[in-house]
């Protein structure tokens, strides 16, 4: 079992020597049933069109999403139960340690692993994660070796080895591709890779992983759902344009290559204004201007 620490420095530590660390009660135990029923409803009432979305991906020959894994983007817009807690310092101090000030939030998603769901495949975030040699908005391998994108996985509901807590492969960070990109001809994407683990961590705590780092969906052997969020840390100077449905460099660079991207819908003006002061400058860039 790996435990994190709340420390700034050994954080950083993590990190930077095995791609990823673990953040305690960042959402308080008080607040953990509210947050975790009002993701579990807002993506049920949209599952339908979170699985549409999935199936047109793939119609252009992209592989993406597993099977048994229920998810919505941008759920921000759905529920802002957990906005609260996207500013906490002990967050923001490790974002702004590696990034500088005036980071941004680049999505806001949900993960719902229910039981008996199948493994996913081993693969780095965007924007290293080149399933298809079309998909012009990614940085191609060899990766520089810088973060450029910080990850975080927020356990709404335990995470064990048998309810699927999230398969990393530690230090993988440091090489300089990933196996789904299809360009490290002795690994495959979908078996168990050695010295790979789950994280665990009790509800309430958040998994933050470099970018680059290895990590699959684990399967969840229990008989609850492992509910999560998808939340990722940009700096000011990462291009999340051709994320951006609707921008020029989305139309350019994934809608007419026939691309896949990770793509995301403003945050309404109305939910934007429902933010706290300190969270705002995180999704100000994501602002509908309708």
């Amino acid at each position: 079992m790996y435990r994190g620490h709340t420390m700034l420095e050994e954080n950083l530590r993590c990190l930077r020597e095995d791609g990823f660390c673990i953040v305690e009660d960042i959402i308080p135990e008080a607040k953990i049933d509210e947050v975790h029923d009002s993701v579990v409803q807002a993506q049920a009432s949209h599952h339908e069109r979170a699985e549409a979305e999935l199936a047109r991906t793939r119609t252009r020959g992209h592989r993406i999403g597993t099977q048994g894994v229920g998810t919505l983007k941008q759920i921000i817009n759905e529920t802002q139960a957990f906005s609260p807690y996207l500013a906490d310092r002990r967050i923001l101090d490790i974002v702004e340690a590696l990034f500088g000030p005036h980071a941004r939030i680049s999505c806001t998603d949900c993960g719902i692993n229910h039981p008996g769901n199948a493994r996913g495949y081993l693969h780095a975030d965007w924007p290293y994660n080149a399933t298809n040699a079309t998909n012009a908005a990614n940085i191609p391998a060899p990766y520089p070796d810088t973060p450029l994108h910080l990850s975080t996985i927020w356990m709404l509901s335990p995470f064990s080895c048998q309810a699927g807590g999230t398969i990393v492969v530690p230090r993988s960070h440091r090489i300089n591709n990933n196996p789904a990109a299809g360009g490290i001809s002795d690994i495959d994407c979908d078996s168990p890779y050695p010295g790979e683990m789950q994280v665990t961590g009790r509800a309430g705590s958040v998994l933050l992983m470099d970018s680059r780092l290895w990590h699959a969906v684990a399967p969840n052997r229990s008989d609850q759902p492992r509910v999560a969020l998808i939340i990722r840390y940009a700096p000011w100077w990462l291009n999340l344009n051709p994320t951006m449905v609707g921008t020029s460099e989305h139309s350019s660079m994934v809608v007419e290559t026939g691309g896949k991207d990770y793509e995301r819908v403003p945050v309404r003006a109305e939910v934007y204004e429902s933010l706290s002061s300190d969270v705002k400058p995180l999704l100000r860039h994501w602002v509908s201007e309708q």
